[in-house]
């Protein structure tokens, strides 16, 4: 292959490397995103980040809420709502540590986090409510993330959900010290590439019911390059 190349014209020569190389440059590229660093939900719209080998890209942001005020109060694009590596595990993300989205009864919030991620096997959640109870009463709280993977869904169809009702198992309205009880929830897929991200959705839904409340403080969300088994 070698003396085929050297038998080129040295322009032919310097389009083939070219053609070679850029394939390469362009993974190099996209795999050398940024870790990602502490900011907000609008900090990180529009920009791609990385956790270890996972590449997430973060497009868009919504809000609904009974009163409008709740979703004024959590900022432009989520302004107010925080997103950062967990210091305690390079694997998760934290999204909220707020109280901002606290509800009680005839309140309600549902805020939407919408991109795409590639290099993950594995999606699962992990809520913290800070000393707090989810839910009293007929409230409700629910964070879902979905892989959206399609035919290459291994488990949960990409789904992972951690609900809190006054009929959920106790460790999804408290917290728990490892991610032991929700192990049941972590969805499996094969990975995406960079060319073909599969989309990515983070929902936190809070409701007070008619006499409740709802309360979360974070959730970690574990998209990453580590199978359930090594977690």
């Amino acid at each position: 292959m070698r003396d085929k190349l050297r038998s080129l014209p040295l322009a032919k020569q310097f389009l083939w490397a070219l053609a070679t190389a850029l394939p390469l440059l362009a993974s190099a590229a996209m795999a050398q995103a940024p870790t990602c660093a502490r900011g907000t939900v609008a900090s990180y719209l529009g920009t791609s980040c990385s956790q270890l080998q996972t590449v997430f890209r973060w497009s868009s942001y919504s809000c609904t809420s009974t009163p409008a005020s709740i979703c004024r109060a959590l900022g432009p694009n989520g302004s107010k709502l925080h997103m950062l590596l967990d210091p305690n595990g390079p694997r998760t993300l934290l999204v909220g540590n707020t109280s901002l989205w606290n509800v009680k009864a005839g309140e309600s919030v549902d805020v939407v986090i919408r991109g795409s991620v590639y290099g993950a096997v594995s999606n699962g959640n992990w809520p913290h409510f800070q000393g707090l109870r989810g839910q009293t009463g007929d409230g409700s709280e629910n964070n879902i993330t979905t892989v959206d993977c399609g035919a290459n869904c291994l488990s949960l169809n990409g789904v992972s959900e951690v609900p809190c009702s006054a009929t959920s198992p106790p460790a999804n309205c408290q917290d728990a010290r490892t991610v032991g009880p929700y192990f049941r929830a972590i969805a499996t897929f094969t990975p995406a590439t960079s060319a073909n991200p599969y989309p990515l959705t983070l929902e936190i839904k809070l409701d007070g019911g008619t006499t409740g409340t709802a309360t979360l403080y974070s959730v970690g969300i574990h998209v990453s390059d580590l199978p359930p088994r090594g977690r």
